[in-house]
């Protein structure tokens, strides 16, 4: 908050008294003594020739005591009355304290229009200007950075924005140049340090983001953020080494302790010290701190439109609409949706990739937005003009998340579904969560935000069942022909000491068997060699896949003869991979969401010998099958005709089962009620 003192000339007594008590409310507020500095204040605003400074210095104390709403209206008297640069300066920053962005916006330019050598304007300026995804005011963000930069050169936050601001540009060049400009002039300024961090993380070398996270947490050891950047990170590299460092039990310890610091929640699913309540409160504390603006706005619709006599109207709103495992999953089910009954609507974000998996996607809906250059308001605007009965968001936490449009309430009905396996935690961003009875039992409905939505049968969705290539020799993929081969193609951060330890263990009770993984970066390589050497495993059972397109990876994954699930964060799109090649999987069913994804699966073949109770029983029962072939083998021809038998690769049944659902969440919602949802509850349900 910016307040100077004006000098006032050839006072009398009266004026120089006032001025007096002026100056002593100001050397008050200076010290910090905020409540003796307003008292004098008040003694003041009556005094016609005090009171534009002294309304203007009240608008600053009640904005530094949080009184956000008093402050409004102290400063835009102050606007009245003083008219000048610094009143609208403080008015600015106090709307944009409130979310209120495009009223913070005008003030800023007014106060650069009275004083255009306001470098903090022109940076604040740019802030809003950068927020809400819209690349159109990129380049003006971009403007008002440089701007700020020619006042003052050495301005580190304004170069650590516009770093930002690049990025969002793809312009990864000079985004690296001001970060590192900001680094320069202050080492240790927090903020540089986390998005040079991203901003490696983003590259060929993600190892290097370690670093600057780790010097980022030594600057604020307190921060509950930092800890979780720098777990998460050394997840992602399987660098369990530093037993000294942040542990996640030391987030549930501070979550529990009732500190509302947030954090990014995706990574922490796959943290066993993670409860489902732990999951659901990280959740609402990332929405309530990143969304706070959206969340304070009136919905955009709050009520369901009546739908007799029409089609109802289907967005799914996504990241992932290109090669990606969300969108092999469901490009078939909105293909097979009864067009009759629904009219379906994508809307696109995140990299716009034309790749043949998008090609399938536009041929499969009747609509296809791309919304990726636009602002999370006129997306979410968008989403409301086209009348939408019910969205469902694909992505929820994961990458390129864009939750400020959910947040504005564009349909009456917001479903979250496969992107974040998980609870959303603020229940404004969706109303439902879809399930089913073994991944989200009905007791476990307090775990969630969301109201449960339960699938009849899975609720992952798999492309139906087709004729796949011949596998490769091992030779070619790096695999010994006579060894027994178990394998997991699921990414380095769902990898756990204790899972490893599971792992290491059976592979010591199996001779000669390897480790088949998926293709990971050179540091969690080599740190999960070493891992495996620490107990007892010589490295080179380790397997480490190359990539291969996904045809060939799915051919290939035949050469496998057990694939082993990753606890508590489960494969997904990975299980059915694996099923679909005839492999069995074996998995451990807990008592999370992303904990019982596989045991989903594998129940509705009808597998659920393969579901172990404990972590014990999952060691027991994979070394159980790598030591019994012929066990395994009438495991292996059970599953292949499961596969034939089972309604888990049916899309067609799938989709069904889906609208049914969705006319189920419809009926409730215009009814005013919350609750567990089924297919059973769908008025005129379809079969």
């Amino acid at each position: 908050m910016k307040h100077r003192h004006a000098q006032v000339k050839k006072l009398s007594p009266h004026q120089q008294a006032d001025e007096n008590l002026y100056n002593r409310a100001l050397q008050s507020y200076q010290q910090g003594n905020y409540d003796s500095a307003l008292k004098d204040c008040q003694r003041l605003l009556a005094r016609p020739l005090m009171a534009g400074r002294v309304i203007l210095l009240v608008g600053v104390i009640q904005y530094l005591q949080d009184d956000l709403a008093a402050a409004e209206i102290s400063l835009r008297e102050a606007v009245k009355k003083n008219g000048n640069s610094e009143a609208y300066f403080n008015l600015a920053l106090t709307l944009g304290a409130q979310h209120k962005s495009q009223e913070a916006e005008a003030a800023y330019r007014k106060t650069l229009a009275m004083n255009p050598a306001q470098a903090q304007a022109w940076n604040n300026l740019g802030n809003i200007l950068r927020h809400g995804h819209d690349p159109l005011r990129f380049q003006e963000a971009v403007d008002c950075y440089q701007r700020a930069l020619q006042i003052r050169p050495d301005y580190t936050r304004a170069h650590t924005n516009l770093g930002l601001t690049y990025v969002q540009l793809k312009d990864r060049e000079n985004a690296e140049r001001h970060y590192r400009k900001a680094l320069e002039l202050e080492p240790h300024f927090v903020p540089a340090l986390t998005n040079m961090a991203a901003f490696q993380e983003a590259g060929s070398q993600p190892e290097l983001a370690l670093p600057y996270y780790q010097e980022a947490l030594r600057q604020h050891p307190e921060s509950i953020r930092l800890m979780a950047n720098v777990i998460s990170r050394r997840r992602q590299l399987a660098d369990w080494s530093d037993q000294n460092g942040p542990q996640p039990t030391d987030l549930v310890q501070r979550m529990s302790a009732g500190d509302d610091e947030a954090f990014g929640p995706l990574h922490m699913l796959a943290w066993p010290e993670f409860s489902a309540t732990s999951q659901r409160e990280a959740g609402r504390l990332f929405a309530r701190s990143h969304l706070a603006r959206e969340l304070a706005e009136p919905p955009l619709v709050s009520a369901v439109s009546p739908y007799a006599g029409r089609r109802i109207r289907l967005g799914y709103l996504s990241a992932d609409f290109r090669n990606h495992p969300v969108t092999h999953l469901i490009t078939d089910v909105i293909a097979h949706h009864d067009r009759e009954n629904f009219e379906v609507f994508l809307y696109a974000y995140g990299p716009v990739v034309e790749d043949a998996q998008r090609k399938a996607l536009r041929q499969a809906a009747e609509h296809f937005i791309d919304v990726s250059s636009i602002s999370d308001s006129d997306a979410a605007h968008r989403i409301r003009d086209d009348g939408i009965d019910v969205l469902v968001d694909l992505t929820g936490y994961t990458t390129f998340a864009r939750l400020g449009i959910t947040a504005r309430r564009p349909a009456a009905v917001i479903a979250s579904w496969l992107g974040y396996i998980g609870s959303l935690g603020e229940p404004r961003l969706a109303d439902y969560v879809i399930g089913d009875a073994v991944a989200t039992p009905p007791e476990h409905a307090d775990d969630f935000s969301e109201s449960l939505a339960l699938m009849p049968h899975c609720y992952q969705p798999n492309q139906a069942l087709a004729p796949i290539a011949a596998p490769p020799d091992r030779q070619s993929e790096g695999l010994p022909n006579d060894a027994f081969v178990f394998c997991s193609f699921n990414q380095c951060f769902k990898l756990t000491p204790s899972l490893w330890d599971d792992w290491c263990q059976i592979l010591n009770a199996v001779p000669h068997s390897v480790l088949w993984l998926a293709p990971m970066n050179a540091a969690a390589c080599s740190n999960l060699r070493r891992e495996a050497q620490q107990r007892g495993v010589a490295p080179e059972r380790l397997v480490f896949a190359a990539r291969r397109p996904l045809a060939q990876h799915q051919s290939r994954l035949a050469l496998a003869d057990l694939a082993l699930d990753t606890m508590p964060y489960n494969s997904g799109t990975t299980a059915s991979d694996a099923l679909r090649a005839g492999v069995p999987l074996v998995t451990a069913a807990g008592s999370t969401f992303v904990s019982r994804m596989a045991a989903s699966l594998l129940h509705n073949l009808g597998m659920d010998g393969l579901i172990a109770a404990d972590r014990r029983s999952y060691v027991d029962l994979a070394i159980a099958l790598a030591s019994d072939p012929l066990r395994l083998q009438e495991c292996r021809s059970t599953l292949e005709n499961a596969l034939q038998a089972s309604k888990l690769f049916n899309p067609e049944i799938f989709s069904t089962d889906l609208e049914n659902l969705f006319r189920a969440m419809l009926a409730q919602r215009a009814r005013g009620e919350r609750g567990v949802v089924t297919t059973d509850d769908a008025p005129n349900k379809r079969s």
